[in-house]
């Protein structure tokens, strides 16, 4: 899969935000479904940039 550089920002900040998610709400519960939200985080930071027509 070949991003642009916007996409793989979105991707890395969304990974750091879904990282930062991840450790809050497993300190609060140690329930190990909060690992889900790192993957989750990543594909919604990603996600404007791969949704957008490329002549924009």
């Amino acid at each position: 899969m070949n991003l642009d550089y916007r996409a793989r920002q979105g991707l890395i900040i969304g990974t750091i935000a879904g990282i930062a998610l991840c450790a809050f709400m497993y300190m609060y519960n140690q329930s190990p479904v909060s690992f889900i939200l790192i993957p989750v985080g990543a594909i919604m930071g990603c996600a404007p940039f791969m949704l957008k027509p490329k002549d924009e």
